[in-house]
């Protein structure tokens, strides 16, 4: 399906929703590795349009799970889009995708750090994303159908037999991986006391922040039960602090005054050995992550430049996974 049999589609399912609209063009927003995600112009206001890639394996949770996810995050009071309609694969948009109101702002973690006219905004976001993760994680599992990882016993040895079975999918030796792995394995938290709905890939780069301050948790294609403890850390991971390397968390706070507003939230601060455990857990999954990006590349799923290059990455969290658990 090309650009031109996409918009038809669009336009299809805008009539139906009773959105106005003139001619519409699609066009690419870039930062996203394992869906499509679209800029919808020439609608009423302002829309997106996110679908599984044409050709590719299905990400890691289906998107109709997805937009159950975000509804339900919604209602527990979380930052979120609006979803006004999904379709499944073979309907109007070809693969299974769903189209959501368009926000206000920027999502690039560069810009979230360093833009001048985000500078008043940057001294909130923090305490903003501490409540909204508190409100993520007061969403019941169960509450959820088919959310991966409500099964799991300990969330931290399921996390480790996840990504050692991706690591052996890629066929490639990963000598500081490996090792890293038998470190985890060594070292595993007992079970978290709380189990709760974890968004996998909190970090910069998956918020909308505009001058008001944060907009909406997006990317949820990671979503799965298990220790809140986990999107805590994965926002501490070093690459998400884009250079701000003296604010561990996402080069914005310090852990602290960041655990204070998630507990004031409502949430239950992790301790620090259990932070750190998900953290050394955090930089192994990007290191992964990065590696069957580029597969998809080289195996010639989805020939991409940007995949390419996140190949070149895998070097970055290695030293950082070595340097937690030396």
């Amino acid at each position: 399906m090309g650009e031109e049999a996409l918009a038809s589609g669009v336009a299809e399912v805008l009539g139906e929703l009773d959105i106005g609209a003139d001619e519409l063009h699609l066009t690419p927003i870039t930062g996203g590795a394992s869906r499509q995600t679209f800029r919808i112009e020439g609608a009423e206001s302002p829309l997106v349009l996110r679908r599984d890639p044409p050709g590719a394996e299905a990400s890691f949770s289906a998107i109709d799970l997805e937009v159950r996810v975000i509804e339900r995050a919604a209602a527990a009071g979380a930052p979120v889009v609006d979803v006004l309609r999904f379709e499944p694969t073979g309907g109007r948009f070809e693969t299974a995708g769903f189209l959501m109101c368009g926000l206000e702002g920027t999502s690039v973690g560069t810009r979230i750090l360093r833009r001048e006219e985000l500078a008043n905004a940057r001294q909130g976001i923090p305490a903003q994303l501490a409540a909204g993760l508190a409100r993520i994680h007061s969403v019941d599992p169960a509450t959820i159908e088919g959310l991966p990882g409500a099964g799991d016993a300990n969330p931290a040895f399921a996390a480790c037999d996840f990504w050692q079975n991706a690591l052996d999918d890629w066929g490639h030796p990963q000598p500081v991986l490996e090792a890293g792995l038998r470190w985890l394995r060594a070292n595993l938290p007992s079970p978290s006391a709380r189990r709760t709905l974890v968004h996998g890939d909190f970090r910069l780069g998956n918020f909308i922040a505009s001058e008001r301050g944060l907009e909406a948790v997006i990317d949820w294609e990671l979503c799965h039960a298990g220790d809140p403890a986990e999107d805590i850390a994965w926002l501490c991971v070093r690459a998400w602090r884009f250079g701000n390397d003296d604010l561990p968390v996402g080069g914005l706070a310090e852990r602290e005054p960041f655990l204070a507003a998630y507990e004031a939230a409502g949430g239950v601060a992790p301790d620090e050995q259990r932070l750190l455990w998900w953290e050394a857990m955090g930089n192994l999954k990007w290191a992964v992550i990065c590696s069957r990006q580029a597969a998809d590349h080289l195996n010639g799923v989805r020939r991409s430049h940007e995949l390419a290059s996140l190949g070149r990455r895998i070097c970055e969290p290695e030293w950082d996974l070595l340097e937690l658990i030396s």
